[in-house]
């Protein structure tokens, strides 16, 4: 039981199995958490986008493959926990829920206990290493306000799809991190469809950006993929004077 250290911490549970998904929700609410629960990948993905989480549990189910490569975009997003639900004699075993991201899973029939255990351990490890998350993320003239959903150069405000902030947001998040492009993709599912090619579609966004007095904002790493730019030292320096 962890009820007592939490503050209104968000569980997303995916499980396919009515029943199962209810007695597993009503379990983590016992337990303290707010639980939105859902019966397939593609409405995990939707609710992930719109809300922070405290953990996250999938059942590898009916659509294992389905399954792993939402906890895949998950894991490539956020370093919130992950617990795989898995069943005896299922075709995808531990290890590849594992592989895909997964930092534990529970077997099925779960046992409360158990379940309460791994949930837990988990959350416990999940909040001693999460900052925490910035609502104003702020790169030389640009300013990325999540909280109202508005992008700024300068104070004049620039209407971005969806995508475009999303994307930036990714690597403003993470200014030292390099993201391939199957991880960008694999974060941002709607440019699946949106980007017939990663690169023009950078190159669109970086115009679109300079355009409107802002600054040269992603590093395309050749054979490689994206980043957040470095400020220059002298862009530094004057901004320190």
């Amino acid at each position: 039981m962890v009820n007592e250290e939490l503050q209104n911490p968000n569980a997303l549970l995916v499980e396919d199995d009515a029943e199962d998904r209810l007695t597993i929700k009503l379990q983590l609410e016992v337990m303290g958490f707010t639980v939105f629960d859902v019966s397939s990948a593609q409405q995990a993905r939707e609710l992930f986008a719109i809300r922070d989480y405290s953990i996250v549990m999938i059942h590898l189910g009916h659509a294992p493959l389905d399954s792993l490569t939402v906890c895949r975009q998950i894991r490539a997003a956020s370093t919130v926990p992950i617990l795989m639900i898995t069943k005896r004699g299922e075709l995808i075993d531990e290890e590849l829920a594992l592989g895909a991201g997964a930092d534990d899973y529970v077997t099925k029939p779960i046992e409360t206990r158990i379940l309460s255990s791994r949930v837990t351990q988990q959350y416990k490890r999940g909040e001693s290493q999460r900052a925490p998350r910035k609502t104003l993320l702020t790169w030389e003239n640009l300013t990325l306000d999540l909280a109202e959903h508005l992008f700024k150069i300068g104070e004049r405000e620039i209407l971005l799809t969806n995508s475009e902030f999303h994307f930036l947001q990714l690597l403003m998040e993470n200014p030292q991190r390099v993201f391939s492009k199957e991880q960008v993709l694999d974060a941002i599912t709607a440019l699946r469809q949106e980007a017939k090619s990663m690169e023009s579609y950078v190159h669109q966004l970086r115009m679109k950006i300079k355009r409107n007095g802002g600054p040269d904002v992603i590093d395309v790493i050749k054979s490689t993929g994206f980043r957040l730019a470095s400020i220059p030292a002298d862009a530094r320096q004057s901004s320190a004077s």
